[in-house]
């Protein structure tokens, strides 16, 4: 081979080698930029740690959403024994102003029966004792359940109480002014159990 055949040949390959290697080079460069990218933008274990905080986002917000129903369910729970406890109070305090209502004339009529029998000749004293005692016991269980009698003589007439079945001229009192009672009222704490039956004073 001649001088000049080998330095041409010995040119091709260079210059073919550095065209390969140059290809080779950017194939790795771009190969290298690739994983820096990647790596950039998905570091190691990024993925793992995501879908974990994605999954304990989730557990944190199913964990509320249960505390938050336990507590409504519990709120729920408390009206509905408040309003159980109301409605059985008012159920009994209902039945108990019922009861006293019934009561009301027994006493009524053991008042009218000492009366008589005060008035009597002929009534031993032991028979007014025992109706006495009646009427004591009888009031005494009113006393206990908070009833008591509502004034009226002299008192000023309100309709919320008192119940006018006549009107009368008196100089005496003022005009609107109770001048008797006729029947005993009853007041069963907040509540009447039956107004009072007054004369009243014209106006």
């Amino acid at each position: 081979m001649t001088a000049g055949k080998k330095k041409e040949s010995m040119d091709q390959v260079t210059s073919e080698d550095i065209k390969e290697k140059k290809i080779n080079d950017e194939d790795l460069h771009g190969e290298c930029k690739e994983i820096e990218q990647k790596e950039a933008v998905e570091p190691d274990g990024g993925e793992e740690k995501t879908e974990l905080q994605m999954a304990e986002e989730l557990w944190q917000k199913e964990k509320e959403e249960l505390l938050d129903n336990l507590k409504r369910k519990q709120a729920d729970i408390d009206n509905l024994r408040r309003i159980s406890r109301l409605e059985q109070a008012e159920a009994r305090e209902y039945a108990l102003h019922q009861f006293l209502c019934k009561l009301l004339p027994v006493l009524d009529n053991i008042e009218r029966g000492i009366e008589s029998a005060r008035e009597a000749d002929d009534v031993p004293p032991a028979f007014v004792e025992g109706l006495e005692m009646i009427q004591r016991q009888l009031v005494q269980i009113f006393e206990q359940e908070e009833v008591n009698i509502i004034n009226s003589v002299g008192e000023r007439f309100d309709p919320n109480c008192h119940h006018a079945v006549m009107q009368v001229e008196s100089e005496e009192v003022e005009p609107g002014t109770i001048v008797e009672e006729l029947q005993k009222g009853y007041r069963h704490r907040q509540r009447i159990l039956r107004p009072a039956m007054v004369k009243v004073c014209k106006e």
